[in-house]
């Protein structure tokens, strides 16, 4: 078994776990459930990562924004986009790059954000409630993105609402649309996504 994991300056979290026991879903289940020292409530993401061979693919990024459309939080994103990947394949993650501008973003930013592409697996991320600077947002409705580049053009917007402050959601609704093929959806499945509350 292999453990993943990358603790962000603003609490976010990031595990991938090969194989799944007991043990450590109730360790990382009981982590989210202490919360963070001023949060209303904890945003968790779950996917299931398949890497594919080749160019021009494997490239993802999740991020919240406010009710009015704005960028609060990009919590990952993987390392080639980030750094500039979308300058040399302008399919690389364009909804994320017109909202994050990453052009614009200090190295320490990026760092804190990205990674290299992990290895196929389950992929978990949080969002505690922080803005990019570390300050905790107003209580109120959100949004949450997972962007994913399948295959040169082709790829995936999965996007939903919900309420920072309000009461626990186990089963938050998703949308989701592709642009070009489905056929190369494979690489990302499974995601769910439920919101913990603090109170």
């Amino acid at each position: 078994m292999g453990i993943w994991k990358q603790v962000g300056e603003c609490g976010l979290i990031a595990v991938m776990v090969f194989l799944l026991w007991g043990g450590v879903e109730a360790a990382y289940a009981q982590s989210l459930n202490q919360g963070v020292e001023g949060s209303e409530g904890i945003l968790e993401i779950s996917l299931e990562y398949r890497r594919r061979g080749g160019i021009a693919s494997n490239q993802f990024a999740l991020w919240i924004e406010d009710a009015k459309g704005n960028l609060v939080k990009t919590l990952y994103v993987t390392r080639f986009t980030g750094y500039g990947g979308y300058l040399r394949r302008p399919d690389c993650l364009p909804t994320w790059v017109e909202k994050a501008k990453p052009a614009e973003l200090p190295a320490e930013v990026l760092d804190t954000i990205s990674t290299p592409t992990p290895p196929g697996g389950l992929l978990v991320y949080s969002w505690d409630g922080r803005d990019e600077r570390g300050n905790l947002v107003e209580p109120g409705e959100y949004r949450f993105f997972l962007e994913a580049t399948l295959y040169w053009s082709n790829r995936v917007l999965y996007s939903g609402r919900f309420h920072y402050g309000g009461d626990d959601q186990e089963t938050i609704p998703i949308s989701v649309t592709y642009f070009g093929e489905e056929k190369y959806a494979g690489m990302i499945q499974g995601v769910k996504v439920r919101y913990i509350s603090q109170k």
